[in-house]
């Protein structure tokens, strides 16, 4: 009963905390001119981030851009119980399952989606990790739909990084300048070769990270 009363409780608490961070932090953005191009032409994307910078994409994605037409792809644990809780309170849509459980159904729902104008998004290496290595459930996706994947990365200047957990997860500190760095779209080919493949996953990975150094670099942390 105490892990329900928690489970409840926990997006609660998330939320708040994120509303906190949010409105007391300075945001600037680099590199979102192609992307905002994309989506001012009304074509969905898929956004792609790290598990560990996670925290402050809904709420850039809300407030920032002004957009609530995103369906995320979350994990079939318990954990991704208290992220869809914590989703749901900006209203997005949930796709439960990831590339260890209930992949294949999830798939097929955010190809649905997408195919009704919703954007999405995936953590590429979520939920369990390894960190920093892309998934090639995120590659397949693109391929499918025919939509760009659009790596983007967050730093806070004021954070808290959790080093036993697997990703390293980042928390934002209220009061922070806050950095978020796009980088060029990625268009994958609809039919793949598996060297092709794993290039686009090379690719991806290393947007990813160069998003990564530039986003901590703005935001003043030392690598």
């Amino acid at each position: 009963m105490a892990c329900d009363f928690f489970s409840n409780l926990a997006p609660a608490l998330a939320a708040g905390y994120l509303r906190l961070v949010g409105a007391t932090s300075h945001w600037e953005t680099e590199g979102f001119e192609p992307t905002g191009e994309i989506l001012r032409r009304g074509r969905p994307v898929i956004f792609a981030f790290w598990h560990n910078r996670f925290i402050l994409m809904p709420y850039y994605y809300r407030y920032k851009l002004g957009r609530n037409r995103i369906a995320v792809m979350v994990s079939q644990s318990r954990d991704g119980g208290i992220v869809e809780g914590f989703l749901n309170r900006y209203r997005f849509r949930t796709v439960r399952g990831s590339s260890s459980r209930g992949g294949k159904k999830a798939m097929i729902a955010l190809l649905r989606l997408l195919g009704e104008n919703w954007d999405a998004a995936v953590t590429p290496d979520g939920p369990r990790g390894p960190r920093y290595r892309v998934q090639d459930g995120i590659i397949s996706l693109a391929s499918v739909s025919g939509l760009p994947i659009v790596p983007v990365s967050a730093a806070a200047s004021l954070r808290y990084v959790f080093r036993r957990s697997w990703d390293h997860f980042r928390l934002p500190l209220p009061g922070s300048r806050i950095w978020m760095v796009f980088e060029e779209p990625l268009s994958v080919e609809r039919k793949l070769t598996e060297p092709a493949r794993q290039h686009c996953r090379k690719l991806l990975r290393r947007r990813l990270r160069r998003a990564d150094l530039r986003a901590e670099e703005l935001a003043g942390i030392r690598p």
